[in-house]
């Protein structure tokens, strides 16, 4: 598409496993040391996920809350689902987000996120998440960097 605003990418290699770059986007108390606050994620195709971002932490007037349901799970490769923004009607649509997992080496993983389904029409919504990934990803980044150096 030339619809620069339809996807948002982002690929970054971590220096540890795949199992535990996979555990860190789908275990509840890892989730919530580099993403939302809160988690419940029912890790199956057709489970639902549930993120909350609390006020205290964004630094908005009210807290957060995504709705989502997991389209593609294969362990320590892919998992997909969609994603809801419930608090913000003006982003109240579906979009996907997709997480690929590839083992370059023994301890060594390439992470790509896509959020897709976004329009020109969504170019706050876009804009906004765009800024949101690149900052979570930083921290699962740095999550991962501690807790291989802790090892």
């Amino acid at each position: 598409m030339n619809d620069k605003y339809d996807t948002i990418k982002k690929e970054i290699v971590i220096n540890t496993s795949v199992e535990k770059v996979y555990s860190a986007l789908i275990t509840p108390e890892q989730l919530t040391q580099w993403f939302p606050n809160i988690t419940t994620i029912e890790p199956k195709v057709g489970g639902k996920i549930f993120f909350r971002f609390l006020k205290e932490y964004t630094k908005q007037d009210k807290d957060h809350e995504i709705v989502g349901t997991i389209i593609t799970l294969i362990p320590n490769r892919e998992l997909s689902y969609t994603w809801n923004f419930m608090t913000r009607p003006e982003y109240n649509k579906d979009t996907i987000v997709t997480w690929k997992l590839e083992q370059l080496d023994k301890d060594k993983t390439k992470l790509t996120l896509i959020h897709s389904g976004f329009t020109n029409a969504d170019r706050l919504q876009y804009d906004d998440h765009n800024k949101g990934w690149s900052w979570h990803i930083k921290r699962l980044e740095n999550l991962m960097d501690k807790n291989t150096n802790a090892n």
